[in-house]
């Protein structure tokens, strides 16, 4: 199987009542829209512990902690940092962000194209409980060529209520229908 290009990426806010309910997949409010998708990474953590007995290996385990989720999409408008960081949007469409602001939790997906034995799917994948963090950005001046610089957006992926922190949906023959699942799982 090999993997190429993303799109259609998408955050929705955990719902303001039962927003995560016991053994479920969260709930949701109004999804946002996050521009054109450029690429997403993820890095799942692990937590391990080594216990030694008699000179050799006597129990090991690993278990899943969090993801860093890192996301590249050509614009961050200022409706979707304060839709997605917990920033203000001023009267005017300013992006106000302050030191108390409160990134909400909610899901986050996309979709990806896959080749398997030369014919052509699309799957989505899908965070179920992820939280924005702010980010830096870069600003370059024009030299001899133009360089485009890109928005970038850092989440943290957690386990949801029922144990999971990533779900990637079996190849679908359209993009509709990834599309259909994926906007099932935000809610849509």
């Amino acid at each position: 199987m090999a993997k190429y290009g993303a799109r259609y990426i998408k955050f929705a806010p955990f719902a303001s009542t039962n927003p995560e309910p016991e053994n479920a997949y969260p709930n949701y409010g109004t999804v946002v829209d996050m521009s054109k998708l450029v690429k997403v990474s993820d890095n799942p953590s692990v937590a391990e512990g080594k216990l030694h007995g008699d000179d050799e290996l006597a129990e090991y385990a690993a278990e899943f902690t969090e993801a860093d989720v890192d996301v590249e999409v050509t614009e961050v408008s200022n409706a979707m940092g304060a839709a997605i960081l917990g920033a203000t949007l001023g009267t005017d469409g300013d992006l106000e962000q302050g030191g108390d602001d409160a990134a909400p939790y909610g899901g986050l997906g996309f979709i990806t194209c896959k080749v398997i034995n030369g014919v052509k799917g699309y799957a989505g994948v899908y965070y179920p409980k992820a939280k924005a963090q702010i980010q830096g950005e870069e600003y370059e001046t024009k030299g001899e060529s133009i360089t485009f610089v890109t928005g970038k957006l850092r989440f943290k992926a957690f386990q949801a209520a029922n144990g999971k922190w990533k779900v990637t949906s079996g190849v679908k023959a359209t993009f509709a229908a990834a599309k259909t699942w994926l906007d099932g799982k935000l809610g849509g």
